[in-house]
């Protein structure tokens, strides 16, 4: 899988812009705050339909612009795809998607098209933050091979968002209908039923992966890292059949609380090395060592389930590492399309087969990319994302 051309417009600080990247290692390198990561952003929203950084869409439309669009001209084996998102939070229709050139009916349709994996600075802290960062981890691996695992966690969340609404006001005094709460409780019991069942068999595909990064990168075999899915329902149980009773069964505690106690929203992952749990004990090095395996891991699933290489993004974490996890990271990155940014171009020296980009901002507060050295060439076509007006 390659990026021939990314295309942004009216997008974070970019009026309009274009690149044709590298087919092997992008380097992004400028100021803090010029707008690298924006770019990485625009990728992101290409693959999955959101920013990594902010759930508000508004954000990343330019000050007075009426909406923002991104769109890649992808190369799939031997096929040719354009991928176009538009933005427009102001209007009823806030996001619309383009697939060759055709609208999609639901954000679903754009799963698996574009796959990336990112790495910025904030997932070096997998192990030490809470579940909702490791759950997010697994979520957007998942969502962009199963349009079936996407579906299921919005409709779930749809469902738990009305039933917490419920709940609040029975906490307020009002009566808790009944009805609805069964209505609510079996939708969300029956995507657990469709949810579950992938994160089980994703978690453990991925520990495994993970676990042998984690021994060449650190090269500390006995130091076994392994990842534990922590599932809302005992193995062997009917899952929805549980899921419903637990949910009912917790109703009254649920309604002190205001919110859902129960749930695929609640799951973690266990991360242990050495039998001892990460968070409690792990140094730094371990830790950034231990992100990164789970990183990589997910490239290897990506190129796995789908025979391709998915795009990386790495949103300035080499500064993070040291010369040793640096140098094992540009190992690992052969023959995988790959935009990197960093303030220090000098961080990249290991890397051959690249093309460096400089980025920076105008007096008026724009962003410019320019091209600081070509590396080798880059296959065209006549056909580039001529039109982000849609």
């Amino acid at each position: 899988m390659m990026i021939q051309s990314l295309k942004l417009r009216d997008f974070r600080n970019y009026q309009e812009l274009e690149i044709n990247p590298h087919p092997g290692v992008n380097i992004l390198f400028g100021q803090n705050g010029s707008g690298k990561t924006n770019l990485l952003e625009a990728i992101h929203y290409c693959a999955l339909g959101r920013s990594h950084r902010t759930s508000q869409d508004k954000e990343v439309v330019s000050k007075g612009a009426d909406f923002a669009a991104v769109g890649v001209q992808l190369q799939k084996s031997s096929t040719r795809m354009d991928i176009q998102v538009k933005l427009t939070p102001n209007d009823g229709k806030k996001k619309s998607v383009f697939v060759d050139r055709k609208r999609a009916n639901r954000l679903s349709d754009l799963m698996g098209h574009v796959q990336c994996v990112i790495f910025s600075p904030e997932d070096l802290m997998l192990v030490k933050e809470g579940p909702s960062i490791r759950r997010r981890y697994l979520d957007m691996m998942l969502s962009q091979l199963s349009t079936a695992y996407f579906t299921a966690l919005q409709q779930y969340q749809k469902a738990l968002d009305q039933r917490n609404a419920l709940l609040r006001e029975a906490k307020k005094g009002a009566r808790l209908d009944a009805a609805m709460m069964d209505a609510f409780e079996e939708a969300m019991a029956a995507q657990c039923a469709v949810v579950i069942p992938l994160r089980r068999r994703m978690v453990s595909h991925t520990a495994f992966i993970a676990g042998e990064k984690y021994a060449s990168i650190s090269g500390r075999e006995y130091e076994e890292f392994r990842m534990e899915y922590e599932c809302c329902v005992p193995e062997g149980e009917d899952i929805a059949a549980y899921a419903a009773s637990e949910l009912k069964s917790g109703r009254q505690e649920d309604v002190f609380r205001g919110s859902t106690s129960f749930g695929i929203h609640r799951e973690d992952i266990l991360l242990t090395l050495k039998g001892r749990e990460m968070k409690v004990f792990a140094s730094q090095g371990q830790i950034r060592t231990a992100a990164l395996s789970m990183k990589l891991a997910q490239l290897e699933v990506f190129r796995g389930e789908t025979g391709e290489a998915p795009i990386l993004l790495l949103d300035d974490v080499m500064s993070e590492l040291d010369m040793t996890r640096r140098t094992r990271l540009l190992e690992e990155i052969s023959g995988v399309q790959t935009f990197i940014t960093c303030t220090d171009e000098s961080d990249l020296e290991g890397c051959r087969e690249r093309r460096s980009y400089q980025v920076y901002m105008d007096a008026a507060g724009f962003g410019h990319v320019t091209e600081a050295s070509a590396g080798s060439a880059v296959p065209t076509t006549e056909e580039m994302l001529d039109d982000l007006d849609l």
